[in-house]
């Protein structure tokens, strides 16, 4: 199992880049996209380092003086990284609530694909949070994927501001 190796994510960011075919993005240029999306993969790798977690089938989370947080069984026997979210459905008033695909990066390199509903409140200093996962299905095709290329690309390029800012976490891959 390769885990948190710069060459290791490489290779699997480089897999998921690679589901897309040239007509799946809305205008391809391959001077433009060039090699790995456009995109540094040592920076992506940088950046996605910092963000691997336990993750939760459900999570409780919260400011207030009484509040105790609550985090139920593993969703997956690993870490992830939260790669992509893309909110299906969203409510606002006195809570925040939404419906939510997720795509993971798993610590063994492979990539999930996963539901999510989650509520937050806030009001003035106190926060509270809750969220519901469940596991929808293994990446293997570009069929499992429900995200435009660009889109992709774009929030793995985000990723990468804090370094760019000079206030992100370096680490030895």
């Amino acid at each position: 199992m390769i885990l948190f190796t710069e060459e290791g994510m490489k290779k699997a960011l480089r897999w998921l880049i690679s589901l897309y075919e040239p007509d799946d993005y809305e205008a391809y240029d391959e001077d433009e996209i060039g090699e790995d999306g456009g995109l540094c993969l040592t920076e992506v790798c940088q950046a996605l380092r910092d963000k691997f977690q336990t993750v939760y089938q459900y999570e409780v989370k919260g400011t207030h003086e009484y509040n105790f947080n609550y985090c139920g069984r593993e969703l997956f026997n690993m870490r992830g990284c939260l790669l992509y979210s893309d909110m299906e459905i969203g409510v606002c008033d006195i809570a925040t609530t939404d419906y939510t695909t997720e795509l993971w990066l798993m610590e063994d390199m492979s990539f999930a694909v996963v539901r999510s509903v989650g509520m937050q409140f806030e009001k003035e200093s106190e926060q509270y949070e809750t969220c519901y996962r469940v596991f929808q299905r293994a990446v293997e095709s570009v069929d499992d994927l429900f995200f435009s290329p660009e889109n992709l690309l774009s929030e793995l390029e985000e990723m990468c501001i804090p370094q760019w800012e000079h206030t992100a976490t370096v680490y030895e891959l």
